[in-house]
Formats: C-alpha cells, structure tokens, sequence
C-alpha cells in the first residue's frame, strides 16, 4: 500500500513537471517585472527581466515583445552610462523591427528615432542625422498616418542641422514640420529668426506658439514660460512696448507661480524688465526693477552664507563662523537687505560673539535685531510695551 502510494506520488509529481517544462516563458510578465523594477531604479534586476523578456519573445516569435525589450533595455543601459550597450540594443530592436514589420513600417521608424536621439545625446550629429532622415524617408511615405512622429523627426533633424552651423536647411524642415502642427517646431523656427533679429517673421509665429500652450497646457502653465519669453524679446526688438510690457509682467508671474517669488529666473526676468524701462527712459521703473533683482539675489546669497555658516558651527570652527557672519552682516547691509531676511544670521552672529566673549559686539548686534523688531512693531502697529526682550 505505501509503495503505490509512493508511485502515485512519484508520477503526479513527474506530469506537474512535464506541465511545466512544456509551459512556454512567461514574457509579458518579465516585461512588467522589468518596468517595475526600472521605475524603482533597480537597474540589475530590470535587465535580468528584460533578458529574459528578450529569450521568451525569441522562442515564442513575438516580434512585439522583442522589439518593446530591446527599447527598455537600451534605455536602462543608457541610465546606467553604459551608452555601448545601449546603442546596440537599439540597433538590434530596429533590426528585429525591420525584419518583423518591413523597411518602411511605423515600428522601425520609432526605433530610429530613438537612435538618432542617443547619438545626439553622445555628440555624434553624423549617425544621428542619418538615423532620422530614415526614420523621415519611412514616416513622410505613409500618407494618412499620423504626423506627430513626422514633425517630431523633421524637428530633431533642424536641430541637427542648425547646429552643425547649416540654418537655411534646418528653416525648411522647421517650415516642413509647422505644415504637420508641430507646437516644438514652430517654436524652434521662431527662435532662428529671434536670434538673427528677424522679429516680424519671428512674432506670428510666438503668438501662434503661445495660444497652442494656452490651448494644450493651460493659461498658468510652465511650458509656457519659453514662448512668453521669446514673444517679449521679440516686442521689444520691435518697439512695441505696451505689448512687450504686458509680455515680461506675465513672464515673471509665470515664473513666481512656477518656481516661487524667490526663483533667481525671477530675479534675471526683474533684470531684463529693467533694461527694458531704461531703453525708454522710464527710470523710475527701471530702478525698481533692478532693486527688486537685486533683493532676490540677496535673499538667497545670505540664506546660502548662512547655511554655510552653520555648517562650520557643527564643526566648531568658532573663528571662521564669527568672520563669515560678519561678512554676512556687511553684505546684507551694502545690499540693504529686509530685516526679516537678516534676522537669523544676526541672531546666530549675536550668539557666537557672545560663546566667544566679545559681549560689546554681540550686545551691539541684539540691540540692532531688537531695533528690526520695533520697526516691524510699528509697521503692524503693535509696538510692544518698553522693556518687552526681543521674541
């Protein structure tokens, strides 16, 4: 009885193997593995998921799947500085999408791009050139496909060119992409003709620009931040001033909505906003302008030196400390810098004068952060009674 137990065993045990040696290799879900694992940055575990991706598309004949592989496994390469590996893996999914799909199929077309793209990235214009225009030779022969990859294309491959010092081709292709609705390319083109001073070319097509990020991302959005920009500029170039004036206040509220107030683009918005009054001879608002820069700049040079300072108190460089604050305290004052932005480095300063036994300079210091307080006291109208200590 125990020995035909045994053998019942035996040959249950032996068909569930055979069921799952005849089981092909779960591909797909090595692919999601993989995509997880990529997400999180486990690069190493990623590729072993798409390896084995890779061997189940092979053995299965999933023409799909193998090409979706070698694309995630170049781009893990590519994160991983192993740009060798990368290109290969590329150059492999575009063979195997050439073979699956034809020479002239949306699939190689795709895996050209991104080769292009990566030889951009390395520096090399020459293979990345010659990788789009057949990824542009593939897309521009299939009529009533979509035209997004097209423009895309036609753009990467202006970018190339204006690089390589070649504009007049790299304008056609841009003129080619815009004829496909490509938002990238018309801003593309209107820069070449902001940056050769050719303003009247350059505004219908920022005006156009801006409504499309309008349209797409939003009134507030950042992206429209480039276009807003280059559209100023271009008013200006053109001595329309009410519209470039309404162009660089909206730029810098872009920038103070985005970033925050603080952003030093705010600050280098605030700057070119200044040149732009003292061109006019509007003074005033140019000082303003240049003030408010400055401010901004000044805000987050003292927060920096009094981090810094910081850093050396932990490392009980006591001396240092007391020769950085007071260079802190000499900066914000040549900057007239607000009294709450002083505020924590004069009390971190009052303290080491103190720790260091220099009472008459520290007692120097408290008597100017109680001095910030009062004005701040009047401001609100809630001066405290006489004899209140600093809070």
């Amino acid at each position: 009885m125990e020995l035909r137990v045994a053998l019942l065993s035996l040959t249950a045990f032996a068909l569930a193997a055979s069921a799952i040696a005849d089981d092909p290799p779960n591909g797909r879900a090595d692919l999601d593995k993989g995509r997880q694992a990529y997400s999180q940055q486990q690069y190493a575990e990623a590729l072993t998921r798409f390896d084995a991706a890779e061997q189940a598309a092979r053995t299965g004949g999933d023409v799909a799947l193998l090409v979706e592989c070698l694309r995630l496994r170049a781009a893990v390469q590519r994160d991983s500085a192993d740009t060798v590996h990368a290109d290969q893996s590329l150059q492999q999914a575009a063979d195997a999408a050439a073979n699956g799909y034809g020479e002239s199929s949306r699939e190689l077309a795709a895996v050209l791009e991104e080769i292009a793209t990566g030889a951009r990235a390395q520096g090399h214009a020459e293979a990345a050139l010659a990788a789009i225009a057949k990824a542009i030779k593939i897309r521009d022969a299939q009529a009533g496909a979509a035209r997004a990859g097209l423009a895309r294309d036609l753009t990467l491959a202006a970018v190339l060119d204006r690089q390589a010092g070649q504009e007049e081709p790299a304008m056609e292709l841009l003129k080619h992409a815009i004829q496909e609705w490509s938002l990238p390319a018309i801003e593309a083109l209107a820069g070449i003709y902001r940056d050769r001073s050719q303003y009247a070319d350059a505004e219908p097509l920022l005006q156009r620009a801006v409504r499309m990020r309008e349209a797409s991302d939003g009134s507030d959005a950042a992206e429209l931040i480039p276009s807003v920009d280059s559209f100023a500029y271009v008013e200006f170039g053109l001595k329309k001033y009410p519209e470039a004036e309404a162009a660089y206040k909206r730029l810098l509220g872009l920038w103070e909505k985005n970033a925050g107030a603080d952003h030093p683009m705010a600050a280098l918005t605030l700057d070119k906003m200044a040149e732009f009054y003292a061109f006019q001879h509007r003074y005033e608002e140019a000082e303003n302008a240049a003030t408010a820069a400055l401010a901004l700049r000044a805000k987050a040079y003292i927060a920096s030196l009094n981090q810094t300072g910081r850093v050396l108190l932990m490392e009980a460089k006591m001396d240092d400390a007391a020769d950085l604050y007071s260079r802190t305290v000499r900066i914000g004052d040549l900057a007239q810098t607000p009294d709450d932005v002083m505020d924590p480095p004069l009390r971190i300063y009052a303290d080491i004068l103190r720790r260091m036994k220099r009472d008459d300079d520290a007692a120097a210091v408290e008597k100017r952060i109680k001095e910030a307080l009062l004005r701040k006291a009047d401001r609100e109208g809630r001066r405290p009674a006489p004899g209140t200590p600093p809070q």
